[in-house]
């Protein structure tokens, strides 16, 4: 059976058989880690718990697909920063980016890459400079390039945590997702029936706080961005965020998975104003606040002209070879331009995600 943990106004519900107790006492319970939750009303208070956590019953063998910004392509140099003297972040200029924390009582992963294989080279990076047990791994959106190395870590004895959102989607579109990572395996000669689809098993609804060997983490959640669940990491002691799909740097986003643009631009630039030195995107280099803040702009500005197409009654055609984007020309990722316009129209006019139908 599956053991779900959902942290959420400060309770956590956990439903379990009064016959698997014994076999949890014996080594599922968290030590080295104080983890506190808030609503935005209760200012936070921390509590300490035991994470009851349980053996992965079920994991679903299923084929796999790349990354948001990237379709494939051979694999470029990928570039390890040290961010602070206990933070790391793994730039994969043809996939998505990691980071790690290490401390004293153990490591904590932000996002687990896009195959088995790419998720173990994680591992073995991290094990190049720490043999410290991995405690957590954090899942910043839904997106199958960011959390196909799920399975490695989950064997490597790590508790995944995810936006409740974030844990839903990903069993909701796992196929979709398997589907659309294929030119990227292609590209790297990996192997779909590697991937295993391995949810996270503690949940939370607003802010979740990980402390670890005397450092603290904090996970945020502003409402949706890119995509429902989205996900902001703060490792206050180094002023550095590690961002989900909500943000990357000079590059047009993918529009069809967002339920509302205006909060989208509201997190970005709420994030922007924050006391943050160094962002780490999941797509593409390191980045700062004012790089978070020009796509604000970009994003405001791209939805505005649309909105202005669908009210003038504009067809759709016409606005995809209408609509100018000239002044973006040296950001990434224009070739999707066309696309951006057709989900737009499908969110204005009628609401709908239909990659969630």
């Amino acid at each position: 059976m599956r053991f779900a943990y959902a942290f959420t106004r400060g309770s956590y519900m956990g439903p379990y058989d009064d016959g698997d107790l014994a076999s949890l006492r014996r080594g599922y319970f968290l030590s080295g880690a104080m983890l506190s939750w808030t609503d935005g009303n209760d200012g936070g208070s921390p509590m300490l718990i035991r994470l009851i956590l349980a053996v992965l019953a079920c994991s679903v063998a299923v084929n796999y697909c790349p990354a948001q910004t990237q379709t494939g392509g051979a694999a470029k140099d990928i570039i390890q920063r040290q961010v602070a003297p206990d933070l790391y972040f793994l730039y994969d200029q043809t996939s998505s980016n990691s980071a790690f924390l290490i401390t004293d009582d153990g490591v904590l992963v932000v996002d687990t890459r896009q195959h088995p294989r790419d998720g173990q080279d994680l591992l073995d990076r991290i094990r190049a400079i720490t043999d410290k047990p991995i405690k957590w791994v954090v899942n910043t959106h839904f997106h199958g390039d960011h959390t196909y190395g799920n399975f490695v870590f989950k064997g490597a004895g790590a508790t995944i945590v995810s936006h409740k959102d974030t844990a839903r989607i990903m069993q909701q579109v796992s196929e979709k997702e398997i589907e659309r990572r294929q030119p990227f395996f292609k590209s790297r000669n990996y192997d779909p029936v590697e991937v295993k689809l391995t949810l996270p098993d503690v949940t939370f609804q607003t802010e979740l706080n990980i402390r670890l060997g005397g450092r603290y983490v904090r996970l945020s959640y502003f409402g949706p961005g890119q995509n429902p669940g989205d996900t902001f990491v703060f490792f206050p002691h180094a002023r550095a965020v590690f961002t989900p799909g909500a943000f990357a740097r000079r590059s047009m986003p993918n529009m069809a998975f967002t339920p509302s643009v205006d909060s989208w631009v509201a997190l970005l630039n709420q994030v922007a104003a924050m006391d943050v030195q160094t962002v780490m995107p999941p797509h593409g280099d390191i980045a700062t606040t004012a790089d978070v803040k020009e796509l604000a702009e970009f994003i405001r500005i791209e939805y505005s002209l649309v909105r202005k197409a669908v009210d003038d009654g504009m067809p759709i055609e016409t606005a995809i070879t209408t609509l100018d984007f000239s002044r973006y020309g040296t950001w990434l990722n224009l070739n999707r331009r066309e696309h951006d316009i057709r989900s737009l129209y499908e969110l204005i006019k009628s609401g709908r995600r239909s990659y969630f139908e």
